[in-house]
């Protein structure tokens, strides 16, 4: 940037000696030549050009209307905007010449951009030195946290969008590490890639809205009304169920009507599984709901209960005979 700033210096330096002859004092390229507006370069080898500005640093630079280029080898662009540190650059427009109206950059090493506002919308920061590069604020950031921080007004949000121009073929991504680290939108939907790496989320809670599939690739039949499918084990030491349809202990009623044990036998015996219960064949196939199967297995225990309380009465029944006999 300081060559940059060197190379028009000069070359407004060449027309200063054109149109005029002065020594290493600064030169007024175009503007007033009396006046209230008239433009004042104080500082050695600086330049004006516009009205109303003004020049002290060394090698500066101001161009427009009330800019001023305090800092050596500054450069102040636009309209009521100052440029007050070393190798500060500043461009756009301020709200007037006061200091609390005027755009100002007072950083050194650093470029400031911002229209019609006090504060600057761009800001690049200075590199620590040789082959290292700056920081850059948006929105009011003058000493960035990071390589990229930006910070919204009140009355919006501190939002980034990356809109593809084709969004039929082309993606959107953002990398972070390396190319396994991505996070990636396209017409399929929304990918995040962390390759042979964990992957962690901290909070008190986690919402998610939608189907969900791990370790799989699994296309959500329309027969299924599931929110979650998991190719492989699931390790956990607890699992509630919050709701359920339905219970058995109706089993328990007076009115149930419980299958004999005789047509209990020739129902095993022809279809080779309790009633209720799902085939082998069936499970095999189609697999089986685990609340639903819960169910069925305790109504199966209460019917064994209810058969064994009958086995202990005849039981009962018989002893009484037996001491009857005695």
């Amino acid at each position: 940037m300081k060559h940059i700033l060197l190379a028009v210096i000069i070359l407004l330096q060449m027309m200063c000696a054109v149109i005029k002859a002065q020594d290493t004092n600064g030169c007024d390229i175009c503007g007033p030549t009396s006046g209230q507006y008239q433009n004042e370069p104080n500082g050695m080898f600086s330049a004006t050009l516009g009205i109303n500005n003004s020049t002290t640093g060394v090698y500066s630079l101001a161009v427009g209307n009330s800019a001023k280029a305090k800092g050596g080898t500054s450069m102040a662009l636009g309209t009521f905007v100052r440029a007050e540190a070393t190798n500060a650059v500043v461009i756009g427009s301020g709200l007037g010449d006061m200091d609390n109206k005027a755009l100002i950059n007072n950083k050194p090493n650093s470029l400031i951009i911002g229209f019609n506002s006090k504060n600057p919308t761009l800001f690049v920061g200075p590199s620590l030195g040789n082959e290292s590069t700056g920081k850059v604020g948006i929105g009011n950031v003058i000493e960035p946290q990071a390589k990229l921080h930006i910070k919204s007004d009140y009355s919006e949000d501190a939002g980034v969008i990356l809109e593809p121009k084709n969004k039929m073929t082309n993606k959107v991504f953002l990398q972070m590490y390396d190319d396994n680290h991505v996070i990636s939108v396209s017409k399929d939907g929304m990918g995040i890639k962390a390759v042979d790496d964990n992957l962690s989320i901290e909070a008190e809670s986690v919402a998610l809205f939608g189907k969900i599939g791990i370790n799989t690739n699994n296309v959500f039949e329309d027969s299924y009304n599931y929110s979650l499918a998991v190719s492989g084990g699931i390790l956990t030491n607890e699992v509630y169920v919050k709701e359920v349809d339905e219970w058995h202990d109706d089993v328990f009623e007076d009115d149930y009507n419980l299958i004999s044990l005789k047509d209990l036998e020739r129902y095993i015996k022809k279809n080779r599984h309790l009633p209720d219960i799902p085939s082998e064949s069936v499970v095999l196939t189609e697999g089986y709901e685990i609340i639903k199967f819960q169910g069925l297995l305790l109504k199966k225990i209460e019917e064994l209960t209810l058969y064994t309380i009958e086995l202990q009465k005849q039981i009962n029944r018989q002893q009484d005979i037996i001491n009857t006999l005695k």
